[in-house]
């Protein structure tokens, strides 16, 4: 069922219960995104638009670009897009990210980093948003590379039992990590999700930023959690 959910900065963006629904690691990757005045961004795997819609109305900037494969997902952004009234900011591509080839100051994923083992139904719209089904995280970073010039920025937040594969392919990839915080669902419980900064061609050292509790004793979330840089 379609439905209207109310967001920051009085945005407003489409909802439906049928197929993938953002999470709290989308609005938190939106806060660590830093941006500057005029910059072109890449969101990839947009879903339904969250981080474009938020970082559209964060900064100054001169575009942003989300892409998605599922057709589904790319004309509900779309609708939020105009819901918001802007489209002179945000364009969203209907297409595969390894076919699209643009130019980018910033490059941001929240993509599927679950691998991808014996599902029964490959093809529903919360295992490819959520399982390597489409992309998987090499394809991914070459994807970001390439749209990267030299010191473009790269951010992306991705499950933190893959760390040290994800730092590893990172720099393999000329992404040199920068800054990362991890969050955790409970004070007592383990991280679940690594957020991280990267430079295209930058030099090494890497700044360890303060965790973020994600939810209260109560379980519950927490409203309006704070990115510490």
């Amino acid at each position: 069922m379609e439905r209207i959910e109310k967001l920051d900065y009085d945005l407003q963006i489409f909802q439906d219960s049928e197929l993938y629904t953002f999470t709290s690691d989308a609005v938190l990757l939106a806060k660590f995104v830093k941006l500057k005045k005029g910059d072109v961004v890449v969101d990839l795997g947009t879903g339904s638009g969250i981080i474009a819609l938020y970082l559209a109305k964060k900064a100054d900037i001169k575009k942003v670009i989300g892409v998605e494969i599922q057709t589904e997902l790319a004309k509900m952004a779309e609708k939020s897009v105009k819901l918001n009234k802007l489209e002179d900011k945000i364009e969203i591509i209907n297409k595969n990210m390894k076919e699209v080839k643009l130019s980018a100051d910033v490059v941001v994923a929240n993509p599927p980093y679950k691998k991808l083992t014996s599902l029964k139904n490959q093809n529903s719209s919360r295992t490819i948003a959520r399982h390597e089904v489409e992309i998987n995280l090499d394809e991914l970073l070459t994807t970001a590379s390439k749209m990267l010039n030299t010191g473009g920025r790269f951010y992306i937040c991705y499950d933190s039992n893959r760390l040290a594969e994800l730092i590893y392919k990172l720099k393999a990839h000329k992404l040199e990590p920068k800054a990362l915080f991890l969050s955790y669902p409970n004070i007592n419980k383990d991280a679940s999700i690594v957020f991280i900064e990267a430079i295209k061609d930058g030099k090494e050292g890497i700044k360890i930023l303060p965790p973020v509790i994600t939810n209260g004793d109560d379980g519950k979330y927490i409203e309006n959690l704070i990115v510490r840089r």
